[in-house]
């Protein structure tokens, strides 16, 4: 199992461990409401959350062992921040058969430079919809950024 896990990349890897972190999190909330409280429903809602936790980071681990996904790499052309945080909400990327693909980013990253190199993990699966050539991703299982430069 550790060496499976292992094997996995490392944007996958600290996917799976996010979500374990937060199951654990979650599970120490619980134990802390079941003495404090005893209010059953709370105690009900932690656990259906640290086993929607548990759960994802498992199915997450049985597809990246098997290989059930697919890597998009490419160079980042465009990179919009919000308009008061200033956090990247969308990066648009040029992958190597000149595809342009216009990525939501769901995660808080680091600045992300244009010219980066990116790579993205998706699930095979995922609706990729189209816009005046322009290819639009809402989901995908992980990201990794590295700067050129």
């Amino acid at each position: 199992m550790i060496r499976a896990f292992q094997q996995i990349p490392k944007p996958l890897q600290k996917q799976i461990l996010y979500r374990l972190g937060y199951g654990a999190a979650i599970l120490l909330v619980t134990i802390m409401l079941l003495f404090y409280t005893m209010e059953l429903f709370s105690i009900l809602a932690c656990v259906f959350i640290m086993i929607f936790f548990a759960a994802s980071s498992f199915l997450l681990f049985r597809r990246a062992v098997i290989g059930d996904y697919v890597i998009i790499s490419g160079k980042c052309l465009d990179v919009t921040l919000t308009a008061i945080n200033r956090r990247t909400k969308m990066i648009i990327l040029r992958t190597e058969d000149n595809r342009i693909i216009k990525i939501m980013i769901k995660q808080r990253l680091k600045k992300i430079q244009i010219g980066s190199k990116i790579m993205l993990y998706v699930a095979p699966n995922i609706p990729i919809y189209e816009n005046n050539g322009v290819h639009l991703l809402n989901s995908y299982l992980a990201l990794d950024t590295k700067c050129v430069g």
